[in-house]
Formats: C-alpha cells, structure tokens, sequence
C-alpha cells in the first residue's frame, strides 16, 4: 500500500500477473478493479484445490531430479536469484523461476535447457485431451511472453498435463503428458506483444477502461456493484440460458438494464417468463404443474448424493478427476401428509466403499414408489455404479427407472423473482 499527497491509502498492485493479464484479456475493466481490490481469504474449497495443484506441482518437479527449485534469499528478489542460476552452465532445470518485463511478471513452473535456449513447461490439473486446450495455451504463451521480453531465448513451450491411464499407485512418469504446444504458442505472441503497452498503460491508468457486456459479466465480482449494473434493480444477465450471439447484440446496442431488451430479441417462451418476473415481481406457476406432480407415486423417497472427487486417485484401481460416491440420503414418506423418515450411508474415507455404498442404496430404496431427486447427477451416480459393478445392473436399472427429477418440472413449471443481478 502506498500513502498518495492527499494522504489517501493506494491500494493499487504495480505489477500485472498472469491472472491479471487473463482477466483483461476477458474484460480489461474487470482486470483494472482486480487491481485495486485485495483479495479476501480463500474458502476451504478454494485451500483444497490449491493444494492439489501443489501436489500435482511436486510431482511432476520429479520428472527432472537434477532440477534447482527457486528459493527466498535474505536480500535477494526470486527473479535475480533466477538470473543467478540461468547463468551457471552446470543448472540444466529450474523449479520456479521468477522473471519481470516491465510491469509484466512470471513464474515458469519448470525451465529446461534445451538446444541453445530454454524450454518451458507449465504444469495443469486438467487431461491431456481436454477440450480447454486454448485457454491452457493462452496461459502458457503469458509465461513464453514475460520470459522473452526480460530477454531469455525460449526456444520450446509444453503443457505438462495428466494422463487418463494412470492409476493410484503409479508410478509419476506414468501421471504425465508433454503436450508441445511451441507452435500454438508462437501464433499468439506477435499479437499479444503488440497489445501489451496499450494493456499496462490501460490498467494503470487513474480512470477505469470503459466497461462493455461480455460472457464474463456473468462471473464478474464487480458487475453489479462497482460496474455495469451498479445502478440497476435488473440487468439483462438475468435471463436463462442467454446464447451468446444475442448478448453480443445487446452489448453493442449497449443494453444492460433487463427492461429495455427489445422485442425483437426473439427470446424463447421460458426467456419471456423470467424477464416478466423479474420486472414484475411476481411468481408464475403454470396450470401444469399439478399434473406433473400428480405423476409421482406413493410411497416417495427423497434421494441425495454427496461425493468427492479429487485430481490424484484416493483408492486402488481409480484414475485422476474420479468421482467418489461418499455418501447418501433417503428421506421416505408412505404418503403426503406421512411424517417422514430418514436413513443414510456414509463412507470410511480410509477405503473405497462405492460397493457397499451401492448395496446399501438398494436396500434403502425399496421396490416401489418414486424416488425424487433434483437434477440428473443422482441418474448419472447410478449409471457410474452400474458400470462398476455389473452383477448389480438389474437392481440398479430397477431404481433409475423410478427416479423423479423434480428440478425439470420445478424449472419448467415456476419461476419466482430471485433479486436483481
């Protein structure tokens, strides 16, 4: 923080990381307040997957045994410190490895010696086949950038990313996949250079860049208290399942107050529905839904699915990302104006427990009645069990086929004005 004349407290980072740049790259305005806000604590979730990314981090740093990890010296800033190593012939990979051009900042998670340059990987949670290749590339080629411009020659960039093959006890060569994207990485940078001036002097600037609509108003911190739809009681981001061909349309008009959408829009009849509640104030319940409801047969039981799922296997014979069925619950009621019962199964974290999770799920649910859950993800468990447990498949298949999702009937059925966005 620095104290400015006027005796204010500036709260203003001076230097732009990667996250930053990704932001600005969305929306500059949204990495222009990024700037000037100081992050909250992270939540337990947020503490969780941090710590996965630096386990998956440590084992892939052992790809390279010989490797240097960049370490805090009295006096010494990580970037000279790397400056120190980089010049000793003898350090063939660094861990770590602090650069700054400019404003500009960078950590390369691992830095190899390669040919007459440098090779830089960069290691993710996600599969070697995800379909957010781009924007892991779009990640890599920041680092690529801020490394070139403090003036070490990268002559190689690679995604280090998990296999789909490994398994819990394997070995960590075995966890890995080096995925070359120095081409896809070479294609951005002319680009990127050519806006990173324009950028650092945008988000330095005493006046924040002029906000527009984009898709990622949607997840934005500040959208409706310090943006766009700070002055509104409805924005147009409150409409369901708006395609993103149409929001570009209301950004360019500059719509951002739900109440001016035009009539032409074409929005679909749910569209229509949520935007009449939410300027009204009123609740819709459509003719249909007693019907729907008068499909569920008595005795009903309430099921819930709880899981974990973590990016290195938690048991034998699992794989990275696995989802793990920990718990349920079935609340039974014989008929509507029954007081209800409850029973439930929760694992023993210390052992895979899916097969008697799903031995005791049969038993729980009977042979008759609907079974209400609220969303697909209880189906999809269930599908997930049946192909694990094939003698199970008859007993399984009986249950999916009793299943009621309420969420379909509820979202089709009702809609009631949840507050301004």
């Amino acid at each position: 923080m620095i104290e400015t004349e006027d005796g204010r407290i500036d709260t203003m980072r001076r230097f732009i990381t990667k996250s930053d740049w990704l932001a600005a790259l969305q929306c500059p305005a949204m990495a222009w307040f990024r700037l000037r806000t100081s992050p909250g604590p992270p939540s337990e979730a947020d503490r969780f997957r941090m710590e996965q990314g630096q386990e998956i981090g440590r084992l892939a740093r052992k790809l390279y045994p010989d490797g240097v990890m960049i370490s805090p010296r009295a006096g010494k800033a990580a970037a000279e410190i790397t400056q120190e190593l980089i010049a000793d012939p003898s350090i063939t990979v660094l861990f770590e490895a602090a650069f700054a051009a400019g404003p500009f900042v960078a950590r390369a998670d691992i830095l190899k010696r390669h040919q007459d340059g440098w090779h830089v990987l960069e290691v993710k949670s996600s599969f070697a086949d995800t379909d957010e290749i781009e924007a892991l590339t779009e990640d890599l080629a920041y680092t690529v950038m801020v490394l070139r411009d403090s003036g070490l020659r990268v002559v190689k960039a690679s995604l280090v990313l998990l296999s789909r093959h490994y398994r819990f006890g394997d070995a960590p060569d075995r966890l890995f996949e080096i995925i070359d994207q120095t081409a896809e990485v070479s294609d951005r940078l002319a680009e990127r250079a050519r806006v990173a001036e324009s950028m650092a002097t945008a988000l330095f600037s005493d006046k924040a860049p002029v906000p527009i609509l984009v898709s990622a108003c949607r997840d934005c911190d500040f959208f409706a208290d310090r943006c766009l739809g700070a002055s509104l009681e409805h924005t147009v981001l409150e409409i369901p399942g708006l395609h993103h061909a149409k929001l570009k349309r209301l950004s360019t008009k500059g719509i951002i107050d739900l109440s001016r959408v035009p009539e032409d829009l074409a929005l679909n009849e749910r569209q229509e529905r949520a935007k009449y509640v939410a300027l009204s104030g009123n609740t819709v319940i459509e003719p249909e839904l007693a019907l729907a409801l008068q499909r569920i047969k008595w005795p009903c039981r309430y099921l819930d699915f709880e899981t974990v799922s973590t990016v290195l296997p938690l048991y034998s014979g699992l794989g990275c990302h696995t989802q793990v069925l920990t718990q349920f619950s079935v609340h039974y009621r014989e008929s509507i104006l029954a007081d209800p019962s409850h029973v439930e199964f929760l694992a023993d974290a210390t052992q895979h427990c899916e097969r008697e999770l799903a031995e005791a799920l049969i038993a729980a649910l009977g042979d008759h009645g609907s079974i209400l859950v609220y969303s697909g993800f209880e189906k999809t468990r269930i599908e997930t069990l049946q192909q694990s447990y094939p003698d199970l498949v008859a007993p399984l298949g009986a249950i999916l086929k009793r299943l009621v999702d309420l969420l379909p009937i509820i979202g089709d059925q009702v809609c009631q004005n949840s507050g301004g966005g």
